[in-house]
């Protein structure tokens, strides 16, 4: 498959996530969401909902569920002929089973997203962002160790701009910014870097708590303020990104 057959960005989008591209075209693609951030924002919604889906866990179907369904097909039904015509074809008895199930599984997912564990669900879809920026061409969708360029760059592009300090003289020089997407939310990502290590730093709404895990081999650090919830991601020993939390909550303090 080329890039040929793909004239339409949301189509090689979607082949993209389906691991449908070759080797080329999606080094190619890569490049291209590089450069495109409302592409990219895509991408990553895509993704954040595929993750969201395979995380929900499973559930053991409510006694009496098949009793319930049968109920709802024509009375006198003998319930072997029943169960033998909707294994044959797909008659709108079939459907309408189909669709009970499917609106109890859908409740299910909505219940469990709801769940105190969503934010384990978030902290995934954030070290999900950090692992594809370290696997593209470069961690960032604007490059610049100035907080006076990266900070306007968020302000052009969301409601609200993060905080962005300089902490090259802590150990940790800025190095840029992207816009990641938790849920269907867009986000702002500031970007570190410490020795050979890359620090992701999202901000999310204020008030939300619960993210410090470690998950894929990557650490997880949140703290707050009355602004915003920030969130760390490194794969730097957990004491060091709390060194960096120690630096960047000094900073802004002043």
């Amino acid at each position: 498959m080329t890039t040929s057959a793909y004239d339409n960005d949301d189509l090689r989008l979607q082949a993209y996530c389906d691991g449908e591209l070759d080797p080329i075209s999606a080094i190619e693609f890569e490049r291209l969401m590089a450069a495109n951030a409302s592409l990219k924002a895509r991408h990553d919604n895509i993704m954040a909902l595929r993750n969201v889906l395979r995380s929900v866990p499973r559930r053991k179907l409510p006694e009496g569920l098949r009793d319930r369904v049968t109920s709802m097909l024509p009375a006198g039904s003998p319930r072997r002929e029943v169960r033998r015509q909707y294994r044959k074809s797909w008659s709108w008895q079939a459907l309408a089973a189909s669709t009970v199930v499917g609106a109890v599984l859908a409740g299910s997912v909505m219940f469990s997203i709801d769940r105190s564990d969503s934010r384990q669900d978030m902290a995934r879809q954030i070290v999900g962002s950090h692992i594809r920026s370290l696997l593209a061409p470069q961690p960032f969708d604007i490059a610049s160790s100035d907080r006076h360029t990266v900070k306007p760059w968020f302000t052009a592009r969301l409601p609200e701009s993060p905080q962005v300090v300089e902490l090259a003289s802590q150990g940790f020089a800025l190095v840029g910014g992207r816009v990641d997407v938790v849920g269907t939310a867009p986000v702002a990502t500031v970007v570190y870097r410490h020795a050979a290590h890359t620090v992701s730093l999202t901000s999310l709404r204020p008030g939300q708590s619960g993210f410090d895990q470690a998950i894929a081999g990557y650490n997880v650090r949140s703290w707050g303020d009355a602004d915003f919830t920030y969130v760390a991601v490194s794969d730097l020993p957990a004491d060091e990104l709390a060194g960096f939390e120690r630096a960047f909550t000094a900073a802004i303090s002043h």
